[in-house]
């Protein structure tokens, strides 16, 4: 029986009797009838009914290939005897997709769909099996005219749209949208400070500052690709190619819209690694990658980096991942002592925990311009939750902390510049509100910059709108 799917309604007329006893069948609780073979003595259909008790009973305990026997015995003695066969099909169905033989099962619930098509069991059970088999233009056409044309349980209708998820992450291409809405108090990132004090002739003196913050509504627009290309018959090497390209429109203030375009190339190496007597799986991945970004009209960077990273899996809820990335920057209208080089590595943990999943991240950095002053090293630890609550609800929420210290004195303040930033956010949704697979989300976050230095204090808090695609 399909773990997925245990909470289908059976539907149908015609055959009342027999899906009365497919539903005692798939509960086993207290009212389970006893498990014993039937006896010789009982009629035709007393015989049938002990007989799938008995490979109901196989199927839930694991000994799914002697539920099998026993079936194929019983379903040429209930043809003979004008039986309805359906119990028996479906029971043959369940022990077969249980023995991971779906192509077998398949057949068999083709034929019981094809027979009784208005039973969401059968049709799911199907459509689960064509996923498995990795029919997936089959499963999704299937699952989309179930959750779109029949009254589903809510449970039964949120594991539909997860394999429809699964479906839509696993596909070759894939594109999804970037939208979201929020406003801004500090658009152009300018000093929070209306005049500051700079030491001169070791005198400080009140300066006021040029640029003071903008505020604004920003509206954000983009979207994001990615195709998967497997290698060789057993497909364990793959080549990933991303593109993206997202505007932040700040409205009223087109002066400080921001446009970023982005596209990275690179292979992935799936393996596995024997970890307490099991095969557990893992990836090499690697990127070459280039980002433009313009500010108002005009182009201003220009970055390229290249990446390495491993990931392994080491139990079904443990996971961790080592990543390295080298770059470089060249700014437009800069002396090209400004441009740095750089370097970070990151680590990653995740860990499954309750209802959802913890990954806990550190991460150094460092970058080298020719100018001394310029270069920083940056530290930073993050954390995040993610979960499907029940009820339909899906919450993240998330933390961080990081620190830069600059390697030399600021030419203005004399010091060497130190920030320090923590931040906050939170991210809600819940599924009633989703339309044909998109997802309206709302995010609060907080951040908050200290500095020795005033000019480079900031406080942001916002609250955001955007909508993700599921399927």
């Amino acid at each position: 029986m399909n773990p997925a799917l245990n909470s289908s309604a059976l539907r149908g007329k015609g055959w009342i009797a027999a899906a009365a006893l497919l539903c005692a069948l798939l509960f086993h609780g207290e009212g389970r009838a006893q498990e014993a073979a039937p006896s010789g003595q009982d009629g035709p259909q007393q015989r049938i009914e002990g007989a799938l008790r008995s490979a109901d009973a196989w199927i839930a305990r694991g000994e799914s290939a002697k539920a099998l026997a026993l079936l194929r015995e019983v379903l040429p003695f209930a043809e003979a005897h004008g039986a309805d066969t359906t119990p028996v099909r479906f029971l043959t169905a369940q022990a077969l997709m249980r023995l991971r033989r779906n192509e077998e099962a398949a057949l068999v619930l083709a034929g019981l769909v094809a027979e009784h098509p208005a039973v969401d069991r059968f049709v799911l059970d199907y459509a689960a099996v064509l996923f498995e088999l990795g029919r997936d233009d089959d499963a999704r056409a299937v699952f989309r005219e179930v959750r779109s044309e029949r009254e589903l349980p809510p449970a039964v209708r949120r594991n539909v749209e997860r394999f429809l998820e699964r479906i839509r992450a696993r596909q070759p291409l894939r594109i999804d949208f970037d939208l979201g809405f929020w406003h801004d108090n500090n658009v152009n990132n300018a000093p929070e400070r209306e005049a500051v004090e700079v030491p001169v002739f070791g005198v400080p003196l009140s300066f006021t500052l040029n640029e003071q913050p903008v505020s604004a509504w920003v509206a954000r627009t983009g979207v994001q690709a990615r195709w998967r290309h497997a290698l060789g018959e057993r497909r364990r090497t793959t080549l990933e190619t991303r593109a993206s390209l997202a505007r932040n429109t700040a409205l009223g203030a087109s002066e400080h819209n921001r446009t970023w375009a982005r596209a990275s190339f690179g292979p992935r190496f799936r393996f596995s690694t024997e970890l307490a007597g099991r095969p557990r799986p893992g990836m090499v991945l690697a990127d070459v990658g280039a980002e433009r970004r313009w500010r108002g009209g005009d182009g201003y960077a220009t970055s390229l980096w290249t990446g390495l990273g491993v990931r392994q899996t080491f139990t079904r809820n443990w996971n961790a991942g080592v990543f390295t990335r080298l770059w470089t920057t060249r700014y437009e209208d800069e002396d090209a002592d400004v441009d740095p080089l750089g370097r970070s590595v990151a680590v990653k943990v995740r860990r499954g925990i309750g209802p959802g999943w913890l990954t806990v991240g550190g991460t150094l950095a460092r970058e080298t311009p020719k100018i001394r002053r310029l270069r920083w090293t940056s530290r930073a630890l993050s954390f995040a939750y993610a979960a499907d609550l029940g009820r339909g609800w899906n919450l993240s929420l998330r933390g961080s902390l990081s620190g830069t210290r600059f390697d030399g004195e600021h030419r203005l303040f004399g010091v060497r510049r130190d920030d320090r930033s923590h931040g906050a956010g939170l991210t809600v949704s819940h599924r009633s509100l989703s339309w044909e697979g998109y997802l309206p989300e709302l995010t609060v976050s907080w951040r908050r910059t200290a500095s020795n230095i005033p000019v480079y204090e900031r406080k942001l808090l916002s609250m955001r709108v955007a909508l993700r695609r599921l399927f």
